[in-house]
């Protein structure tokens, strides 16, 4: 991603004790890469900081200038770079539609939960249901369309998961308003067992279930053709004997499996066979698919994924 244009950089001498320590302790998370952080006040709607990971690894974070004293904002910026430490990052995604929004929402779940207990260890005072106080007079009632749902429940999704006080507040005005998001929001995080931290292993079992539950979703509303399942890219974790078998008997390679809406170009997505889950996605001619093919079916799943540069986690 592109640094932002207007922005100018933070003097960090204006950052509360608290920032800094988290700060310094992001910067060691992340070397030899580099948090720049920097002042703009032409940020999107509504957000006062704005976080992007540049070509080179480093972490650029724009902050309003108004913000720079907000701690609980920039905390919650820094600790996702800490919370590297303890959750990878899972998911990847091609493009920023309903798919790629569930995607990084996803990936939200493994780490919320910790950084908000990071924050109060660190002697924040939150007090969550602040971030919801006037929930009732914006969140709307559900929508006859699912598609305009999706949004609120996305929103439940996240106070089910992390705010639970918030829920038991308002949930005489979602039960009234909103009783079918939250039928369907409590669907998907049915997956996640009320703890902070997860292994690898079964951080990705959640989140493909999680997957599932939303793949069932769009097939009960009509959208069958929104696969999840190949449009979201979720790191794989493997076992010690997974690694010694051959590429093919874990991995399923599926050709021309996602077609960009002008049909003109299309991607391959490799999956873990046992959960249908795609892990990888790529683009490559025909010709190559065919000896990318035959080699899955000579090399063991260790050489094959060495040998092609693909990132995995050992169960």
């Amino acid at each position: 991603m592109k640094s932002v244009d207007n922005a100018i950089s933070l003097d960090e001498r204006e950052l509360s004790q608290f920032i800094l320590d988290i700060l310094e302790e992001a910067r060691s998370v992340i070397h030899p890469a580099k948090i720049n952080l920097c002042l703009n006040d032409d940020l999107p709607p509504h957000s006062v900081t704005q976080v992007l990971l540049e070509d080179n690894g480093d972490y650029s974070i724009y902050i309003k200038p108004d913000a720079v004293n907000d701690d609980y904002t920039l905390s919650h910026e820094l600790l996702h770079i800490c919370v590297n430490k303890h959750v990878p990052k899972f998911i990847k995604v091609i493009q920023y539609d309903i798919a790629g929004v569930i995607g990084l929402e996803l990936q939200g779940y493994l780490e919320h939960n910790w950084i908000l207990a990071e924050q109060k260890r660190r002697g924040l005072i939150v007090d969550e249901r602040d971030f919801y106080a006037h929930i009732e007079e914006t969140f709307g009632a559900d929508s006859g369309e699912f598609v305009k749902n999706v949004e609120r429940i996305l929103i439940l999704n996240n106070i089910l998961r992390n705010h639970p006080k918030v829920l038991e507040e308002h949930k005489e005005f979602f039960a009234k308003n909103n009783p079918e998001s939250l039928k369907l929001a409590q669907r998907i995080m049915s997956h996640y067992p009320e703890q902070e931290l997860y292994t690898v292993y079964e951080a990705r079992k959640i989140t493909v279930r999680a997957i599932r539950e939303w793949n069932s979703i769009f097939k009960e509303k009509g959208l069958a053709s929104v696969n999840l399942s190949f449009l979201i890219s979720v790191e794989p974790v493997f076992s010690a004997n997974q690694l010694k078998m051959t590429a093919n008997v874990v991995l399923g390679l599926f050709p021309n499996a996602i077609v960009d809406m002008s049909g003109k170009s299309s991607r391959h997505v490799l999956v873990t066979l046992k959960d249908g889950q795609c892990c990888v996605i790529f683009a490559m001619e025909d010709e190559g698919l065919v000896h990318l093919k035959n080699y899955m079916e000579r090399k063991t799943l260790r050489e094959f994924l060495d040998t092609m540069n693909i990132s995995y986690l050992l169960r």
